[in-house]
Protein backbone atom coordinates (compact mmCIF):
# COMPACT_ATOMS: atom_id res chain seq x y z
CA UNK A 1 0.00 0.00 0.00
CA UNK A 2 1.28 3.36 -1.23
CA UNK A 3 2.28 5.97 1.82
CA UNK A 4 0.30 8.90 2.17
CA UNK A 5 2.31 11.82 1.19
CA UNK A 6 2.34 14.59 3.68
CA UNK A 7 1.20 17.96 2.80
CA UNK A 8 4.26 19.38 3.96
CA UNK A 9 6.36 16.69 0.82
CA UNK A 10 9.50 18.86 -0.69
CA UNK A 11 9.78 18.31 -3.98
CA UNK A 12 13.00 16.70 -3.78
CA UNK A 13 12.37 13.96 -1.37
CA UNK A 14 9.15 13.41 -3.42
CA UNK A 15 10.77 12.12 -6.94
CA UNK A 16 14.38 10.99 -5.12
CA UNK A 17 12.53 9.08 -2.46
CA UNK A 18 8.97 8.49 -3.12
CA UNK A 19 8.58 8.64 -6.47
CA UNK A 20 11.07 5.23 -6.96
CA UNK A 21 9.17 3.05 -4.09
CA UNK A 22 6.21 3.97 -5.76
CA UNK A 23 7.16 2.53 -8.99
CA UNK A 24 8.40 -0.69 -7.52
CA UNK A 25 5.00 -1.27 -6.20
CA UNK A 26 3.60 -0.46 -9.38
CA UNK A 27 2.64 -3.57 -12.22
CA UNK A 28 4.84 -3.41 -15.03
CA UNK A 29 3.76 -2.44 -18.20
CA UNK A 30 4.00 -5.01 -20.44
CA UNK A 31 4.69 -5.13 -24.43
CA UNK A 32 7.24 -2.24 -24.18
CA UNK A 33 10.18 -3.55 -24.57
CA UNK A 34 12.61 -1.48 -26.57
CA UNK A 35 10.95 1.59 -25.18
CA UNK A 36 12.27 4.79 -23.45
CA UNK A 37 8.94 6.49 -21.90
CA UNK A 38 10.29 10.31 -20.33
CA UNK A 39 8.55 12.33 -18.52
CA UNK A 40 9.71 15.76 -17.44
CA UNK A 41 8.26 17.65 -13.89
CA UNK A 42 9.27 21.13 -13.83
CA UNK A 43 8.01 21.99 -10.81
CA UNK A 44 7.83 26.44 -10.20
CA UNK A 45 8.21 28.21 -7.43
CA UNK A 46 10.10 28.24 -4.09
CA UNK A 47 10.94 24.51 -3.29
CA UNK A 48 10.62 23.45 -6.62
CA UNK A 49 12.64 21.85 -9.76
CA UNK A 50 12.82 19.93 -12.48
CA UNK A 51 13.03 16.08 -12.23
CA UNK A 52 12.62 13.54 -15.35
CA UNK A 53 11.38 9.92 -14.18
CA UNK A 54 12.43 8.14 -17.14
CA UNK A 55 10.84 4.66 -17.68
CA UNK A 56 12.86 1.53 -19.98
CA UNK A 57 10.89 -1.27 -21.66
CA UNK A 58 8.47 -0.53 -18.84
CA UNK A 59 9.67 -2.35 -15.93
CA UNK A 60 12.72 -0.20 -14.79
CA UNK A 61 12.64 3.42 -13.90
CA UNK A 62 15.21 6.03 -13.18
CA UNK A 63 14.48 9.45 -11.55
CA UNK A 64 16.67 12.15 -12.99
CA UNK A 65 17.04 15.58 -11.03
CA UNK A 66 17.41 17.73 -14.50
CA UNK A 67 15.58 18.65 -17.59
CA UNK A 68 15.52 16.00 -20.83
CA UNK A 69 16.19 16.93 -23.88
CA UNK A 70 13.96 13.36 -24.87
CA UNK A 71 10.56 13.50 -22.67
CA UNK A 72 8.05 12.73 -24.55
CA UNK A 73 5.48 15.06 -22.43
CA UNK A 74 6.79 18.50 -20.50
CA UNK A 75 4.37 19.22 -16.87
CA UNK A 76 4.91 22.67 -15.72
CA UNK A 77 2.99 23.45 -12.55
CA UNK A 78 3.44 25.85 -9.26
CA UNK A 79 4.66 23.98 -6.61
CA UNK A 80 1.64 24.73 -4.33
CA UNK A 81 -0.65 22.98 -6.77
CA UNK A 82 1.70 19.96 -7.56
CA UNK A 83 1.44 19.38 -4.16
CA UNK A 84 -2.21 19.61 -3.46
CA UNK A 85 -2.35 17.48 -6.45
CA UNK A 86 0.63 14.29 -4.83
CA UNK A 87 -1.11 14.66 -1.21
CA UNK A 88 -5.13 14.16 -2.52
CA UNK A 89 -6.05 17.31 -1.36
CA UNK A 90 -7.51 17.63 -5.14
CA UNK A 91 -9.79 14.42 -5.74
CA UNK A 92 -9.00 12.86 -9.00
CA UNK A 93 -6.25 15.05 -9.88
CA UNK A 94 -2.89 13.40 -8.89
CA UNK A 95 -0.81 13.91 -12.16
CA UNK A 96 1.90 11.70 -10.62
CA UNK A 97 -1.52 8.39 -11.26
CA UNK A 98 -2.07 10.09 -14.36
CA UNK A 99 1.34 9.40 -15.88
CA UNK A 100 1.66 6.05 -14.58
CA UNK A 101 -1.09 4.17 -16.99
CA UNK A 102 -0.90 3.43 -20.19
CA UNK A 103 0.25 0.35 -23.07
CA UNK A 104 2.07 0.26 -26.30
CA UNK A 105 -0.85 1.63 -28.52
CA UNK A 106 -1.10 4.96 -26.34
CA UNK A 107 3.18 5.36 -26.61
CA UNK A 108 3.19 4.57 -29.95
CA UNK A 109 0.47 7.77 -30.34
CA UNK A 110 2.64 10.21 -27.94
CA UNK A 111 5.41 9.52 -30.40
CA UNK A 112 3.44 11.11 -32.62
CA UNK A 113 1.79 13.98 -30.62
CA UNK A 114 4.01 17.49 -31.12
CA UNK A 115 2.11 20.72 -29.38
CA UNK A 116 1.40 21.84 -26.41
CA UNK A 117 -1.56 21.91 -23.89
CA UNK A 118 -3.03 24.29 -21.35
CA UNK A 119 -5.33 23.29 -18.43
CA UNK A 120 -7.41 25.69 -16.64
CA UNK A 121 -9.24 23.88 -13.79
CA UNK A 122 -11.01 25.12 -11.60
CA UNK A 123 -11.13 23.88 -7.90
CA UNK A 124 -14.08 23.80 -5.78
CA UNK A 125 -13.26 26.67 -4.14
CA UNK A 126 -12.86 28.86 -7.47
CA UNK A 127 -9.08 29.33 -7.81
CA UNK A 128 -7.74 27.81 -10.86
CA UNK A 129 -5.23 25.27 -11.47
CA UNK A 130 -2.75 25.81 -13.97
CA UNK A 131 -1.13 22.90 -15.61
CA UNK A 132 0.90 23.08 -18.90
CA UNK A 133 1.51 19.70 -20.81
CA UNK A 134 4.27 19.79 -23.49
CA UNK A 135 4.54 17.05 -25.76
CA UNK A 136 7.60 16.07 -27.65
CA UNK A 137 9.25 19.35 -26.91
CA UNK A 138 6.90 21.26 -29.11
CA UNK A 139 5.57 24.95 -27.92
CA UNK A 140 3.14 24.26 -31.19
CA UNK A 141 0.40 24.13 -32.16
CA UNK A 142 -1.56 25.22 -28.52
CA UNK A 143 -4.87 24.23 -27.13
CA UNK A 144 -6.15 25.43 -24.01
CA UNK A 145 -9.04 23.30 -22.28
CA UNK A 146 -11.08 25.17 -19.43
CA UNK A 147 -12.97 23.15 -16.74
CA UNK A 148 -14.01 22.15 -13.58
CA UNK A 149 -11.26 20.23 -11.62
CA UNK A 150 -13.97 17.79 -10.34
CA UNK A 151 -15.15 16.81 -14.61
CA UNK A 152 -11.69 16.72 -15.64
CA UNK A 153 -11.35 13.60 -13.04
CA UNK A 154 -14.25 12.43 -14.18
CA UNK A 155 -13.33 12.66 -17.73
CA UNK A 156 -9.89 10.99 -16.92
CA UNK A 157 -11.78 8.15 -15.04
CA UNK A 158 -14.45 7.71 -18.13
CA UNK A 159 -17.15 8.80 -15.93
CA UNK A 160 -17.52 11.87 -18.62
CA UNK A 161 -17.22 11.40 -22.08
CA UNK A 162 -15.38 14.20 -23.25
CA UNK A 163 -17.46 15.05 -26.43
CA UNK A 164 -20.47 15.18 -23.81
CA UNK A 165 -18.63 17.41 -22.02
CA UNK A 166 -17.64 19.63 -24.75
CA UNK A 167 -21.23 19.63 -26.31
CA UNK A 168 -23.19 19.87 -22.95
CA UNK A 169 -20.10 23.43 -21.84
CA UNK A 170 -18.50 22.03 -19.37
CA UNK A 171 -15.20 21.83 -21.16
CA UNK A 172 -14.91 24.84 -23.36
CA UNK A 173 -11.60 24.35 -25.76
CA UNK A 174 -9.63 26.90 -27.59
CA UNK A 175 -7.00 26.99 -29.60
CA UNK A 176 -6.10 24.69 -32.35
CA UNK A 177 -9.08 22.65 -32.39
CA UNK A 178 -6.78 19.41 -34.67
CA UNK A 179 -4.29 19.18 -32.02
CA UNK A 180 -6.96 19.11 -29.04
CA UNK A 181 -8.80 16.15 -31.04
CA UNK A 182 -5.31 14.54 -31.07
CA UNK A 183 -4.88 14.72 -27.51
CA UNK A 184 -8.32 13.41 -26.91
CA UNK A 185 -7.51 10.09 -28.79
CA UNK A 186 -4.38 9.71 -26.92
CA UNK A 187 -6.23 10.23 -23.48
CA UNK A 188 -8.69 7.35 -24.94
CA UNK A 189 -6.29 4.84 -25.46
Amino acid sequence: MAEKIREDIEAKKFFEEIVPKQFEEMDKIEGMEGTEFAIQFNITGEGGGSWTVVVTDGKTMEVRPQEYEKAQITMTLDVKDWRDSVTGKLTGLDIMQQTGRGSRAQFDKLKTVAGTLKLELTKDDGSLFPLEMMFNKAAAPQTTLKMKASDYADMQTGKLNGQQAFMSGKLKISGDMGFAMKIGTLMTG
